[in-house]
């Protein structure tokens, strides 16, 4: 059965859902647009006639699965408070508020209303990190004590390093400084400029988290605003464990025999070397067995992995409105928002910041 799927925005991101729904036609379905700007109207419009609305009371009264909530953050209070008034499903794009207070009435709604809400975190569905979350959860490296993570931006990056340490939901120490320096810029959201571009000073964030717990867990995070489309910036992630590390695509492990395995995390694309059957992502193996596979491979659908992270949220939006398990939930993102917001404040004061046990966190701490 396709997921009726009702947006509320209608920019950049928003765009970027439709064109994973519109080649995902038999799981997904764009049911109605909330949107404000004459401009962004006129072009959702053309993609989607009769579709589009400029009327909340109008768009709710569709028949939709669930909505997604794609606004500025200063916003997406008062619209998850209206979707619940109405007993509508909320994916709400990350982050899911502007502030701690932000974060803790959102927490409060869900709990008044007892609303449905889950939010748009895809990034540890991407096919390398599902792929490596796999080896880690078999125990392949062992117990994992730390990681470097230099990959993805502040929540994002904060969410994979929280779910490859295991670090749950237990409050941790840190410390974090800013820096700038000069790079060649040359790259964006449409391509490359195809000029010499210009070059800017790249601000890049370095923090240290020291997690609680019997067992030291930390986490080394480094990122700069030119890493994902700068090619001369690139991206790393090195975890390590007891048992083994993974670096890249590089990996390392204690074998049954007792002797170290290595080996590479390799990509099998479909459509290289006169391979006729289209292009798409088969999946990742290393040593000859499977760690990733493509979910969407047989539905001849071509999406970038980014795009199959995005496709695999709105699959488990639609899991969570059927039978309510979670794939990404509220409680998961005000955590690692949480977190980003105490790196920003560390970087701010110059000083180290400790977390303190919040709210929505009481249940899993508790346990």
């Amino acid at each position: 059965m396709r997921a009726k799927i009702g947006f509320i925005g209608s920019g950049w991101r928003a765009h970027g859902y439709w064109k994973v729904i519109k080649e995902l036609p038999d799981r997904f379905e764009v049911a109605a647009i909330l949107t404000h700007s004459g401009k962004s109207r006129e072009i959702a419009e053309q993609e989607y006639p009769g579709k589009v609305y400029d009327s909340f009371d109008k768009f709710a009264e569709q028949k939709l699965d669930y909505v997604m909530l794609l606004v500025p953050r200063t916003h997406v209070l008062d619209y998850v408070e209206r979707l619940f008034q109405r007993n509508i499903p909320v994916l709400s794009e990350t982050p899911p508020g502007d502030g701690l207070e932000e974060l803790l009435e959102c927490y409060r709604l869900k709990q008044r209303f007892q609303g449905k809400i889950q939010v748009a975190e895809q990034y540890f569905l991407q096919p390398y990190h599902s792929g490596v979350y796999g080896l880690i959860r078999e125990g392949r490296i062992g117990e994992v004590s730390n990681l470097t993570i230099s990959m993805i931006h502040d929540y994002h990056g904060i969410s994979i390093m929280r779910r490859m340490l295991g670090s749950g939901f237990q409050n941790c120490e840190i410390t974090a400084r800013a820096y700038t320096f000069p790079v060649h810029t040359h790259c964006g959201r449409g391509g490359l400029y195809g000029n010499p571009g210009a070059v800017t000073m790249d601000r890049r964030k370095v923090a240290e988290f020291v997690f609680e717990g019997a067992f030291q867990k930390v986490g080394f995070f480094q990122f700069s605003d030119e890493q994902y489309f700068n090619y001369f910036r690139t991206r790393h992630i090195n975890i390590q464990g007891d048992k083994g590390e993974i670096f890249d695509d590089q990996a390392a492990y204690m074998g049954e025999d007792g002797y170290p395995v290595k080996g590479r995390i390799v990509r099998e694309d479909l459509g290289q070397y006169s391979n006729l059957e289209g292009y798409c992502l088969r999946g990742l193996g290393l040593n000859g067995e499977w760690i990733y596979r493509n979910p969407y491979e047989d539905s001849g659908a071509r999406l970038s992995d980014d795009e199959i992270a995005m496709a695999g949220i709105l699959d488990g939006m639609a899991e969570y409105v059927r039978t309510g398990k979670e794939i990404y939930s509220l409680e998961e993102a005000l955590q690692d928002t949480y977190l980003y917001l105490c790196m920003d404040e560390a970087i701010e004061q110059g000083n180290a910041v400790c977390t303190k046990t919040q709210e929505w966190a009481l249940p899993f701490i508790q346990e």
